[in-house]
């Protein structure tokens, strides 16, 4: 019962999280009409309502990858290297190939440097839960300490 909730939250943090960056990017193009994507995904269907809701079923999707899949591996008894190590496999398979069809980026041209910044990401957040893991052990150890005296 706790994943369909998760997919529920994932589905709708995806579908506004793609709108708003949707109409962001629509803003810093100057564009006169809201674009779900990029024209190349637009042309794919009959008219930009439909590219829209194609749109949107990709953002649910995106948003279900890390909300599931976030709860399912770090709510584990895995260490935080092997946790994030998992984490970034899985989601980086399964949201690649939404991003790809959303067409957010043609795989040969921008793939390496999509692949990097997946990787910098993923290494920053497994800096911050290390630091986070740390401060909690150091303060768990003060508590001890001070019970001891």
């Amino acid at each position: 019962m706790k994943i369909i909730s998760h997919a529920i939250s994932g589905a709708a943090a995806g579908i506004t999280i793609g709108f708003l960056l949707a109409l962001s990017f629509s803003l810093l193009n100057h564009t006169t009409v809201f674009m779900s994507s990029t024209p190349d995904f637009i042309n794919q269907f009959p008219n930009s309502l439909i590219a829209t809701i194609a749109s949107a079923g990709l953002w649910a999707l995106m948003g279900i990858v890390f909300d599931v899949g976030s709860y399912l591996i770090f709510e584990t008894q895995w260490n935080i290297t092997r946790q994030t190590i998992v984490h970034f496999i899985v989601t980086f398979a399964l949201f690649t190939p939404l991003a790809l069809l959303a067409g957010w980026f043609p795989i040969q041209s921008y793939f390496m440097m999509y692949l990097i910044e997946f990787v910098i990401i993923y290494v920053i957040i497994w800096a911050v839960s290390m630091q986070i893991a740390k401060s909690k052990v150091h303060q768990l150890n003060q508590l001890l300490n001070k019970e001891k005296k």
